[in-house]
């Protein structure tokens, strides 16, 4: 079970070419973007071939396709997201995805779903904005204006919960992924 991905199916597009190259025997590749609940024996099958795959990818990087790199597709940052639904179609390993187990920060107003996904920056209005990948994402969290939608709000305020009860992170974010190694 998984959070549909909002991936494009225009013929020659970017998912499109990036399925090709890199799930070109697939019979499906599921529109997943976040998977939440998967059975731990399919999860012992996936994990090995999802690194794999994801390494793959970012090894690859001197060939990717200009589209892979435009900030709506990303695939710098959304490698291990492919890896991973690559690798369940590679092994044949279907999902069920729904378009509402969570709510997409900067395009949700509402909260409805019990989880908040966030992957682009959020601009709070008055000129102030937030993204993670900001030096000093941990530490300083704006107050939103109050014209902000419903799911920036509660971002921010459960990021400043989490950082008062658990310290800063003072951490400054790289371009190498926790999980792959990078070219």
């Amino acid at each position: 079970f998984g959070q549909k991905g909002y991936m494009d199916y225009v013929p020659g597009g970017p998912f499109q070419t990036l399925s090709q190259k890199y799930c070109k025997d697939c019979k499906f590749v599921d529109a997943l973007a976040v998977p939440l609940v998967i059975h731990r024996e399919d999860l012992k099958k996936i994990a090995p071939l999802w690194l794999s795959i994801t390494e793959e990818i970012r090894r690859d990087k001197p060939n990717w396709l200009p589209a892979w790199l435009a900030p709506n597709f990303a695939l710098s940052w959304t490698a291990e997201m492919y890896g991973y639904i690559f690798a369940a179609a590679r092994l044949g390993i279907k999902h069920t995805v729904s378009d509402r187990a969570q709510e997409i920060v900067g395009f949700n107003k509402k909260v409805a779903a019990p989880i908040l996904h966030y992957s682009l920056k959020i601009d709070v209005g008055d000129g102030k904005s937030w993204h993670k990948y900001f030096e000093n994402a941990g530490t300083v969290i704006p107050e939103p204006s109050p014209k902000t939608d419903d799911v920036k709000k509660r971002l921010l305020h459960e990021l400043k919960e989490a950082r008062d009860k658990l310290g800063s992170t003072k951490k400054v974010w790289g371009t190498a992924s926790y999980f792959a190694a990078e070219p």
